[in-house]
């Protein structure tokens, strides 16, 4: 048997053919025309935050962790170009020491880029917009190892779909990405009441640069986060402070809470209810990619949607009926966020100022029946699932909602013909 792979959340595994780990882009269009030649289909798993089987293969599974090299830093031009393998928080570390910054992040930075580039990952603010979107150039190792660099102005077509390509492309090898000068962060924390929150929605996110909101099932709390950029020097918590917040406190404590849900489910209410009074007001200043980044030690299972902007508000409302109206036990917090629209073919945010929201169980709860209600709810407002997040849908019923979806598969057709980059997952999303 060979070595088995499986991804963060434990909701997807394989077991492929061969796993390689190549080091530059020589090794990397080796393995691939290798895996060609020998009939196998191939894939690229980062760090295994998706929770699909997005990365999933039974035959060359790649894996870029030694393929992670920062390889010009243009502290001038703003431009950074890494190797696809580079975690965003190794990358943000070496901007920084350069004066630099990546404008927007998610808040899980142990994805490699390439691996946030594929799946749009987004971060949040309805005047920023996701990652890719900062991508001014790449390259792809194509099936027949041969290797395309694209941008606005070399092979302008490929540039547009490869930004959130889905690995269904090549593998991206490198990166080009637009920077600013780096930032301090003014971060408040601070719990609400979730129906005067949802009242002042667009007031607040209006009125700062980064915001979003955590609502707890079964309590009327929505623990608020504002992030502002400062002029005032870093304040950041203390090691112990960082180490009683962020590891006992949002991972140790609440993981407990999580197993004492799961052992009986009975319980999840009024452990919610503990879990919201947990919640308390900080504020500090720190570097922004300090304050985007999360360390998560808790495993569970997520799916999220995209939706039109305006619809936030009423669908967080009818998530939170629909929870009570067929009782379910929900132990972990919805998130929502904003973000600006974009241009990019198969991007959640692709023409429309879009709202996320995602809905979380423990990974060793089952998820389907209040994952399905929830997708039932997007779907009538014409959601988009995140690519790398658990969903239902399929190609027949995503097509409707891209618009540019023919030109991203004209694309596809052309640089992979052959599907050498396919697996079951994108035989479902995008067809065959």
């Amino acid at each position: 048997m060979g070595e088995r792979w499986r991804n963060w959340a434990g909701t997807a595994s394989c077991e492929p053919a061969a796993i390689e780990r190549p080091a530059g882009e020589a090794e990397i269009a080796r393995a691939v025309r290798a895996a060609a030649e020998a009939g196998r289909r191939v894939r690229v798993a980062g760090t295994g935050h998706s929770f699909t089987d997005l990365c999933c293969t039974d035959g060359t599974l790649l894996r870029l962790d030694r393929h992670d090299r920062v390889l010009e830093i243009d502290a001038e031009r703003r431009l950074v170009t890494v190797e696809g393998g580079i975690t965003i928080a190794r990358l943000s570390e070496e901007l920084d020491r350069h004066g630099l910054a990546l404008p927007n992040l998610g808040d899980v930075t142990y994805q490699t880029i390439s691996g946030a580039i594929s799946t749009a990952t987004h971060g949040t603010g309805e005047r920023m917009r996701n990652i890719p979107c900062q991508v001014a150039g790449l390259s792809l190792v194509l099936g027949d190892g041969s290797v395309l660099r694209c941008s606005p102005d070399e092979d302008p077509e490929a540039f547009e779909v490869a930004r959130v390509g889905l690995g269904a492309l090549g593998v991206i090898s490198t990166v080009t990405l637009r920077c600013e000068p780096a930032f301090n962060l003014h971060s408040i924390e601070e719990p609400r009441d979730l129906d005067a929150v949802l009242e002042e929605f667009d007031a607040l996110a209006a009125a700062n640069q980064h915001f979003e909101l955590f609502w707890f099932p079964h309590t009327r709390v929505a623990q608020t986060i504002r992030n502002n950029p400062t002029d005032e020097p870093a304040r950041p918590r203390g090691r112990l402070g960082a180490y009683v917040d962020d590891i006992l406190l949002e991972n140790h404590a609440f993981g407990l809470v999580q197993r004492l849900g799961w052992a009986r489910t009975g319980w999840i209410p009024p452990l919610a209810r503990f879990s919201a009074r947990t919640m308390g007001r900080s504020e500090i200043v720190d570097r922004g990619h300090r304050i985007f980044s999360n360390e998560r030690l808790v495993r569970f299972a997520e799916m999220e949607y995209a939706i039109p902007r305006e619809h936030v508000v009423p669908v967080v409302r009818e998530v939170r009926a629909t929870i009570d109206r067929l009782g379910l036990r929900i132990s972990f917090p919805i998130e929502v966020r904003v973000l600006g629209g974009d241009d990019i073919p198969l991007s959640t945010a692709y023409g429309r100022d879009t709202a996320y929201v995602a809905v979380h169980v423990f990974w060793r709860l089952p998820y389907e029946r209040y994952f399905r209600e929830v997708e039932a709810i997007m779907r009538d407002v014409d959601g988009r699932p995140h690519w790398g997040k658990l969903h239902f849908q399929d190609a027949a019923s995503l097509r409707p909602r891209y618009p540019l979806w023919d030109r991203f598969h004209a694309v596809r057709d052309r640089l992979d013909p052959d599907r050498t980059f396919a697996n079951t997952y994108l035989e479902r999303v995008l067809g065959p």
